[in-house]
C-alpha cells in the first residue's frame, strides 16, 4: 500500500505501487527540481516581465558547463509564460520567446529562428533586413518582453567580422524593440561577449554552481530520493553513498541526476528496490570525462 513508503513524498507514494514499466518511465521522465540557485535565477527573469520600457533594458548572460542545468531553467521560465490568446479581443500575447542560436553567426538564420518561434509565416529567402523589420513589428504586436538565446557560444564559430556583425544585431534588436535579452551558453560565451565592451557591460552574468560534497548536495540527494518511486529507502544523502554518486558523476548536476535515474532503473529491474554502493559499481554507465574517449570493445 502507498502508506508503506514513508521515504517518498506524497506524489511518489502511490506511484511506488505501479508496475515496473510505469515506474521506470516516471524515473526517466524526471521533473523540475526547485533548487535554490534555479529559483533565484527565475526570480531575476520574472522581474524582466514587469520592467518598464527604458532605453537600456536589463539583460543576462547565463553561463555554465554543458549539462549544468541552464536549459532546464530557461525552459521552466518559458513554460510559466506561454503565449496567451485573449478570445474577447482576439489578441495574442507572447511574453517570452526562446530560440537556439544558429550554429554560426548567420543573421538570416538567426531572424528565421525567431520568426519560427513566433509561429508566423515569412519568406525564407527574404533578405535579413526584411526579416528584422518583420520581427520588430511582431515584437510590438505580440508584446514580447524577453528574448532567450540559448547556445550563444556558437557565435564565435564565425570570422571576427561575422561575430561583430552578430553582436551588433543583438544590441540593435534589444535597443529598438526594448526587449530584455537572456543569452545562455558554456564558458566560451564569455569570450563571445567580452570581445565587445558594450555587450559585456550590458549582459549581467549569472554563473551556474558546481556541486561539491556539501550540505546542498545532500539536500539534492534527499529530494531526488523522495520523488523516485523505489519501494525501499536507499539513503542517497548518506555520506558514503553520496560520495560514490558524486565521484562517478563527476559533480555535474545533469550527470548526477542521470546517474541516480539509471541506478534507480537498475534497482527496479534487479528487484532490489534500492540503490547501493555495490549496485553503483556494477552499473553500466560511462562517466562524462570518458565519453569522448570511449571506444566500443571488440572481441
Amino acid at each position: 500500500m502507498a502508506n508503506e513508503y514513508p521515504h517518498l513524498n506524497a506524489l511518489a507514494r502511490p506511484q511506488a505501487d505501479l508496475s515496473d514499466v510505469e515506474r521506470i518511465g516516471i524515473i526517466r521522465a524526471g521533473g523540475w527540481l526547485p533548487l535554490e540557485h534555479a529559483n533565484t535565477t527565475l526570480r531575476k527573469f520574472e522581474d524582466l516581465l514587469d520592467w518598464p520600457r527604458v532605453p537600456r533594458m536589463p539583460c543576462y548572460l547565463l553561463v555554465g558547463p554543458s549539462y549544468s542545468g541552464k536549459t532546464s531553467i530557461l525552459e521552466q521560465f518559458v513554460e510559466r509564460h506561454p503565449p496567451d490568446l485573449d478570445p474577447i479581443k482576439e489578441v495574442t500575447t507572447y511574453p517570452v520567446v526562446m530560440i537556439d542560436a544558429p550554429p554560426r553567426p548567420d543573421l538570416s538564420d538567426f531572424y528565421s529562428r525567431i520568426l519560427d518561434a513566433l509561429m508566423t509565416p515569412y519568406k525564407p529567402t527574404a533578405p535579413a533586413h526584411a526579416k528584422y523589420s518583420q520581427i520588430k513589428h511582431l515584437f510590438e504586436q505580440l508584446n514580447v518582453k524577453v528574448l532567450i538565446i540559448d547556445e550563444i557560444q556558437h557565435i564565435i564559430a564565425g570570422s571576427l567580422n561575422r561575430q561583430r556583425e552578430f553582436r551588433n544585431a543583438i544590441k540593435s534588436l534589444g535597443n529598438e524593440t526594448k526587449v530584455s535579452i537572456v543569452a545562455s551558453g558554456i564558458e566560451d560565451a564569455y569570450n563571445a561577449f567580452n570581445a565587445d565592451p558594450q555587450m559585456s557591460s550590458r549582459f549581467v552574468p549569472i554563473e551556474m554552481p558546481i556541486w561539491p560534497l556539501s550540505r546542498q548536495l545532500a539536500g539534492l540527494m534527499s529530494e531526488l530520493e523522495k520523488r523516485m518511486p523505489l519501494r525501499k529507502l536507499s539513503g542517497l544523502y548518506e555520506p558514503e553513498l553520496m560520495t560514490a554518486l558524486h565521484t562517478r558523476s563527476e559533480s555535474m548536476l545533469g550527470d548526477i541526476c542521470d546517474l541516480v535515474k539509471e541506478a534507480g532503473v537498475d534497482a527496479i529491474r534487479s528487484g532490489t528496490e534500492r540503490i547501493t554502493i555495490d549496485s553503483l559499481k556494477r552499473l553500466d554507465w560511462v562517466p562524462p570525462s570518458k565519453r569522448k574517449h570511449f571506444r566500443r570493445r571488440t572481441s
